[in-house]
């Protein structure tokens, strides 16, 4: 009976010193936390507080138990570093975290591993190059070949963008101010010949729109201003005003 006793004592207390999900007097989290799938035995995360912040490592899981995500917060700083995994166990991204918000560079992979995406955050938005990667089917095929590259600016497209074809040819190229297409926009055949020059003022067509044959002469142009195309004696007193005025008709 004793030994009943003692045995059921030791449950009971090892119940009671390990419970979870515990706020102090003021009803901030502290200690061990953690949260299951409803109507599942296995965990979304497990992690602990100290004064209602996260500190050391958190661990998330998919409802197959497989780990989602591993979160490692450093307690006497504001950064984490995050780790994210797909259901096979493969990497899923790689950054850190500055007051709970996406800050430097972040990576992305796909299933296979092989890098997809690498973004730069400031603040919890984009800032800075983000470039896309081609991520071939062929699992032994190596890759590091650059599909886009794109300039973002307190989470705005902002700067200079290059598309490349698979071989690595200049696909196209532009610039954004303040998330609007501005300047010219080049676009190129997979030999690399120029096809198409595109020019814009903040989103809208302006100046000449040009094609261009395999020998890079002109066959086709069309011009605009702010939008408006501007065809037969219309166009010719608009250039004539220009010409007077000493004013690149593509400014």
């Amino acid at each position: 009976m004793r030994n009943i006793l003692f045995f059921t004592f030791l449950i009971i207390s090892g119940v009671l010193f390990a419970q979870p999900n515990k706020v102090d007097a003021q009803g901030r989290k502290q200690g061990e936390w953690g949260k299951k799938y409803e109507n599942k035995t296995v965990y979304m995360y497990k992690g602990q507080f100290k004064n209602d912040k996260p500190v050391g490592k958190f661990i998330y899981w998919y409802p197959n138990n497989e780990i989602k995500a591993i979160i490692i917060h450093d307690e006497n700083s504001n950064r984490s570093v995050a780790y994210t995994y797909h259901e096979n166990g493969k990497m899923m991204s790689y950054g850190i975290y500055r007051d709970q918000k996406k800050d430097s560079v972040w990576n992305y992979y796909g299933t296979s591993e092989r890098l997809s995406l690498k973004e730069t955050y400031k603040n919890g938005v984009l800032h800075g190059v983000k470039t896309i990667y081609y991520v071939p089917q062929e699992l032994g095929k190596p890759t590091t070949q650059v599909a886009k590259t794109i300039t973002y600016k307190n989470g705005v497209l902002d700067g200079p963008m290059k598309a490349y074809f698979d071989n690595g040819v200049l696909k196209e190229s532009g610039n954004y101010t303040d998330g609007k297409r501005n300047g010219v926009f080049k676009m190129y055949t997979p030999s690399g010949n120029l096809q198409f020059t595109y020019r814009y003022k903040m989103d809208k067509y302006h100046g000449w729109q040009q094609t261009f044959d395999a020998k890079g002469l002109v066959i086709g142009s069309k011009y605009y201003v702010h939008g408006k195309e501007l065809k037969g004696e219309a166009l010719d007193k608009y250039m004539a005003k220009l010409k007077e005025k000493g004013v690149n008709p593509n400014d």
